[in-house]
């Protein structure tokens, strides 16, 4: 089964990686972000999604201000653990063989941070891992090889070590990837048979190995894991389904918020329809509205620096109190309070 990453959707935590990684390098996170969708407020949303084109477009920014370019695929894959892909990554450790941890992690692709796509091949004695990057452009795709390969060797091993011991004489690796950034990472985990600078990105190890049993298999919580997997990629669609362009319309003009009518007729659609269509995605104007408002209200008080009444007066709301009573409602303070804590005053 091959998964192709075009067009899906990803979970944050590796742009956001790419970001902490950029700032130690000295590029600031504006910088990184420029020509994307992507706000840093949706950098920490831990359910948040980033497109390909943008994570794409990230990757180009990054590697065009950095000095030393090389190798910056691994640090920030090396950065990644299973803990930061949340349930996706409780699933995994709770499979209990490989072919089982495999078979999840191509069911909900989209919820792990690969842009490499992912083919396994079976054989009587010996099975083939294909990791794919031909879809990819050809000025990052390096930078995604090393990144996808480094997150890999970096969450994977972890819990399924005693299966990998037994078998590590008969694992080999071939990766179209730099030796240099990638031999440290590899070594700690006991891979010694490697070969580099490949044309394709192939792991060979033996058919049974796919059948071990994995120490920490628990089927119960596998359960309950997939179950909530499931859960996460309806939410994410009705998100980006027309609760997206409906943000998108009330994101295009902060200042005068339209109301429903006034979306409805920039989506070319009765009022009455769009009310209707946003309850089948389990959401409504008014939310959707409070969602953008409060995304809007953290970004201008904490980096574009607006006095409160300036951000009320952007968003919409004729009395500044109405804006405050809104804002400790969302975050659990007022806004001047937020301010002093994201300045660490």
């Amino acid at each position: 089964m091959t998964v192709a990453s075009d067009h899906i959707r990803r979970p944050v935590v590796a742009a956001r990686q790419l970001c902490v990684v950029a700032a130690e390098m000295g590029v600031p996170v504006a910088d990184v972000l420029a020509g994307t969708s992507v706000t840093q407020t949706e950098l920490e949303d831990p359910e948040g999604d980033v497109s390909a084109a943008d994570e794409i477009a990230m990757a180009r920014n990054v590697l065009r201000l950095v000095p030393e370019p090389a190798g910056i695929g691994v640090a920030v894959g090396g950065r990644i653990n299973l803990t930061n892909l949340g349930m996706f990554g409780f699933a995994a450790m709770a499979c209990g063989t490989l072919r089982e941890l495999i078979s999840v992690g191509l069911r909900f692709f989209s919820l792990s941070t690969l842009h490499v796509s992912i083919e396994l091949s079976e054989g009587p004695a010996e099975s083939e891992i294909v990791l794919d990057a031909g879809h990819l452009p050809d000025d990052v795709r390096r930078f995604f090889v090393e990144r996808d390969i480094a997150g890999v060797v970096a969450t994977v091993p972890a819990f399924v070590h005693p299966v990998l011991a037994r078998y590590v004489d008969r694992i080999r690796f071939e990766l179209a990837a730099d030796e240099e950034y990638l031999r440290p990472l590899l070594d700690s985990v006991a891979i010694r048979d490697v070969e580099f600078d490949c044309q394709r990105s192939v792991i060979r190890a033996p058919t049974e190995m796919l059948d071990e049993p994995l120490p920490q298999a628990d089927p119960h919580t596998l359960a309950v894991c997939v179950a909530e997997c499931e859960q996460i990629l309806e939410r994410r669609q009705r998100r980006h389904g027309l609760s997206a362009r409906v943000r998108s319309v009330l994101l295009s003009a902060p200042g005068e918020m339209p109301g429903l009518d006034g979306v409805a007729a920039s989506l070319h659609m009765h009022p009455r329809t769009l009310r209707r269509r946003l309850a089948e995605e389990d959401t409504s104007f008014r939310a959707i509205t409070n969602d953008v408002r409060a995304t809007l209200a953290t970004e201008l008080l904490s980096q574009v620096g607006l006095t409160v009444e300036q951000v009320a007066r952007r968003l919409g709301y004729a009395e500044t109190a109405a804006f405050n009573h809104a804002f400790s409602r969302w975050f659990g303070v007022a806004p001047n309070e937020y301010r002093r804590r994201k300045a660490g005053i």
